[in-house]
């Protein structure tokens, strides 16, 4: 277990960025464990340092078994600490400060940290804190850590998908249309909004063309299978499944971008660390066995320069371009590049 951003906002913002020890006013600077932080404290910033009031090594300082693993790196264990102090409490093996004296030491400082705030900026942080855990959830509702395999299974020549990954997409989309977002936030509430409308044309669209072949996995139906000698039949039929198709696979590249834009614009307004670790998600494309692409997929400037529109035309603008090319020639969009369509409807 790592400590997530979640407990670090806490953590940090709560300290005021500054060393918990008493006395010492040392400002902190966040220590991702980078390159960046490296070349940070070779030129003499001082890094602050996320210390364990209760380690989690058996042998380390104020090591206590009866604590659950779960709780090692969270905020309430943590304690904001400069290099020295960090060194000063941990000395051998911490005997010098019981776990006691650092809760007592870390609540003192994190009082005088917010009677040193004004209303206005105590508000903001509880918010701050609020939204940060809203956006984990979000995470969590999403699963956010499965969407390249969820892109790869959707993204096949015969699109499929497990009945749990549905119904767990399915009240994602649910979360997302209660969802009222601060308006303290708008850009993060507008990536949010656009996300939630993408979503709900992929699950409709999902709903609408998936088909199943057993109580635990659906596959995109494929009518045109099946029908005996019937050339004109099988063409209509083929051309149809192509639409949905092709249809899929753009509400698919849509939904990845509107996954990265709450993810940059949370990172922008939020929290500057929001997934400084993971960054942004990816798509997997093609067949798994021969043929596999894995893509950073995000909106364009021009996209989301106009804030009076969204960035995702919708569900229907997008077929009505697919059938101006399929009505043609059911192959029309073999090797072309989907990730453009939304902006080329866009610009119809």
């Amino acid at each position: 277990m790592s400590i997530n951003v979640l407990n670090r906002k806490l953590l940090w913002g709560r300290a005021g960025n500054r060393c918990a020890f008493p006395e010492c006013t040392q400002r902190l600077t966040e220590d991702l464990g980078t390159e960046e932080s490296e070349i940070l404290a070779t030129v003499g910033v001082v890094m602050g340092e996320e210390a364990h009031i209760r380690s989690a090594r058996p042998e380390g300082p104020r090591h206590d078994p009866e604590y659950t693993n779960d709780k090692l790196d969270s905020y309430q264990n943590l304690l904001l600490l400069c290099p020295t102090h960090h060194t000063l409490i941990d000395k051998n093996k911490g005997a010098g400060f019981t776990v006691v004296e650092l809760e007592a030491m870390k609540a003192s400082h994190e009082r005088a940290v917010t009677e040193s705030l004004d209303a206005g900026e105590e508000s903001r942080r509880e918010l701050s804190e609020r939204m940060v855990a809203l956006l984990l959830v979000w995470e969590q509702k999403m699963h956010l850590d499965e969407w390249e395999n969820f892109t790869a299974r959707l993204n096949h020549p015969i699109p499929n998908l497990s009945d749990t990954a549905y119904s767990r997409m399915s009240e994602a989309g649910s979360w997302l249309l209660k969802m009222r977002w601060p308006n303290q936030f708008p850009r993060t509430g507008r990536a949010f909004r656009n996300l939630h409308h993408v979503m709900a044309d992929l699950l409709n669209h999902l709903q609408l063309c998936m088909e199943s072949e057993d109580d635990f996995f659906w596959q995109l139906r494929r009518n045109y299978k099946g029908i005996g000698w019937d050339p004109a039949a099988y063409k209509t039929l083929f051309a149809e499944f192509q639409r949905e198709r092709f249809l899929l696979y753009v509400l698919l590249i849509e939904a990845t971008k509107a996954i990265n834009w709450v993810i940059t614009e949370a990172a922008s307004e939020v929290d500057k660390f929001y997934r400084f670790d993971q960054g942004l998600v990816l798509m997997r494309d093609g067949d798994g066995v021969f043929k596999t692409w894995i893509t950073r997929l995000e909106y364009e400037p021009g996209e989301i320069a106009d804030e009076t529109s969204a960035p995702h035309p919708g569900k229907d603008s997008i077929v009505n371009f697919l059938d101006g090319g399929i009505s043609s020639n059911a192959h029309c969009f073999e090797g072309y590049d989907l990730s453009v369509i939304a902006r080329e409807v866009k610009a119809l």
